[in-house]
């Protein structure tokens, strides 16, 4: 039987499927909980690779690559197709990086950096570092920070087939988003942050079992839980007004991102939620789930940087609220989060007459790609329509004139009013005051639209060590929010996975005798690797 792999290589965490190349069916699905690169969004990720070596960084999504293949036991394997963000694939493929990271072009002529072509693609296994050498399908990136899978949300929801006018986002901590205006298309990517994936978050997760991922007023506000086969169950039932819980139904370990958007939207509409307070300072979800004030702001800049992205592509396509018919969402987040509570939180525009949740789009592309290599030259084409109206919201005076108020409002409780007085000031349309009727349209139970008949979820293994000669006051230790630093003696581990990366660095700030540096650390892959199995 010949067969395939998909790979969403996201910046929050990698999925894999085994295909059957036979009768186009799913037989495995494996998952990574997490990203293996130190850092919780995709800059960090970027940053690391530049500041430590990208050499490093592609060895660790390498060999995070080849623990899923093997734990997907492919017996006939023909090739490989992958998904991702332009980063993503970059360092996964091992190519430059920093025309990503500086995008002058004096400063990228004074560095000798050559921006390397990202048109889709077919490459050698082993020439990318892979343990199989098979054809590695990858897909063209669209713009400076569009890549693939935003062309991927584009095709699989119909976004680009529907005469409507429309909008589709990817949820995630880097959330592409575009809207389609008779045959014009407006692209952005907006930094929402890792507390849209449930990271940076206190008892954060992504959408694994045991995730909060929505929650449902039911005589009293009932959490519900993602299961082993990622459905929607009953889980511990929460008392917001007294900061109780009773454990019920499947066992909570923490809260995803669509959770945190439930909890928000529940703390918001009862009054136990007035931005950035907690009445009570915190609320408890179960044994040793907590969710803080510092939470609530971590929500509010990811809400923030989302709704500015919408609000933004609106303004530079000149439509308004009510001119919106439709609105995709995408990922995980898009898949599990209510969209009315959604709607209330800022994260989807108020007035869609129609909102399609679509699951990952990512990942099908890759399979599209992996039935089908031919049909990489169609995609190739496809990116030079998409090109012409792309707003790099980092240096778009729109975006920033929305975020500023949109912190005011989350994180130093302005009054919406207000926010909406000051947008007017600036020649923005405010926000509609009213939610409209939507008709709520589900594609997918899950955000893995089939699992075949297994579905695997692994911990990432890979680690950074160091000998420290030092007091041992443990200090770096305490000061990791994350906890993904270990000592034992002069024996230091770092967990690439959990480590924030160089955008955090508070164990090497806090380090009272000055000895602790992130640069002293060397990579140690897992054993099954090293030896090459």
């Amino acid at each position: 039987m010949d067969q395939a792999i998909n790979i969403d290589i996201g910046t929050s965490g990698i999925r894999a499927q085994l295909l059957n190349l036979m009768d186009s069916s799913v037989l495995r699905t494996a998952v990574f909980s997490r990203n293996p690169l130190p850092g919780a969004n995709v800059i960090d990720h970027m940053d690391f690779a530049i500041s430590y070596g990208q050499g490093i960084a592609h060895e660790i999504l390498i060999s995070a690559v080849n623990s899923l293949v093997k734990s997907l036991k492919p017996e006939n394997l023909k090739r490989i197709a992958v998904c991702g963000n332009p980063i993503e694939l970059s360092l996964f493929e091992g190519i430059e990086v920093r025309d990503l990271a500086f995008a002058g072009k004096n400063a990228l002529e004074k560095m000798n950096v050559k921006p390397p072509k990202r048109d889709g693609h077919i490459a050698s296994g082993n020439e990318i570092g892979l343990s199989t050498d098979v054809d590695v399908i990858i897909p063209p990136s669209i713009k400076h920070e569009i890549g693939a899978d935003a062309l991927a949300m584009m095709i699989k929801t119909g976004f680009l087939d529907t005469p409507e006018t429309c909008m589709v986002t990817d949820y995630g901590t880097n959330a592409e988003m575009a809207v389609k205006v008779d045959d014009r298309i407006y692209t952005g990517s907006a930094a929402a942050g890792p507390a849209i994936e449930g990271q940076q978050i206190s008892k954060g997760m992504l959408a694994t079992p045991g995730a909060i991922a929505d929650l449902r007023l039911s005589g009293g506000w009932q959490a519900l839980v993602l299961d082993e086969k990622l459905r929607l169950v009953e889980g511990p039932r929460i008392n917001l007004r007294n900061g109780t819980f009773k454990t019920t139904g499947y066992p909570a370990k923490g809260i995803t991102g669509t959770g945190v958007i439930a909890l928000m939207y529940a703390g918001l509409v009862t009054g136990i939620i007035k931005p950035p307070h907690i009445e009570g300072g915190k609320i408890q979800l179960g044994k040793g789930i907590t969710f803080t004030e510092k939470d609530v702001i971590e929500a509010g800049k990811a809400f923030g940087a989302l709704r500015a992205g919408h609000l933004t592509l609106m303004h530079e396509a000149g439509i308004a609220y009510e001119d919106l018919e439709t609105m995709y969402m995408c990922g995980a987040s898009g898949t599990y989060v209510d969209p009315q509570k959604a709607r209330f939180t800022g994260i989807v525009p108020v007035t869609p007459k129609r909102i399609v949740q679509c699951g990952n789009t990512s990942l099908e592309l890759a399979k599209d790609l992996a039935f089908d290599p031919d049909y990489l030259p169609y995609l190739n084409e496809m990116k030079k329509s998409i090109l012409a109206n792309h707003i790099m919201f980092a240096s778009s005076p729109t975006f920033t004139a929305i975020y500023i108020q949109e912190i005011a409002l989350w994180n130093e409780g302005m009054p919406l009013e207000k926010y909406n007085v000051n947008l007017e000031r600036s020649g923005i349309q405010p926000i509609p005051q009213k939610l409209q009727e939507s008709i709520i349209e589900r594609k997918c139970k899950r955000d893995i639209w089939k699992l075949g008949k297994s579905l695997e979820i692994m911990e990432p293994e890979w680690d950074f060590f160091a000998t420290i000669k030092c007091s041992g006051c443990n200090t770096c230790v305490h000061e990791c929010s994350e906890e993904a630093l270990t000592r034992e003696n002069e024996s230091f581990r770092i967990n690439t996975a959990r480590c924030l990366g160089t955008a955090c660095r508070r164990c090497e700030e806090r380090c009272p005798d000055k000895k602790f540096s992130i640069s002293n650390f060397k990579l140690k892959l897992p054993e099954f690797i090293e030896m090459g199995q």
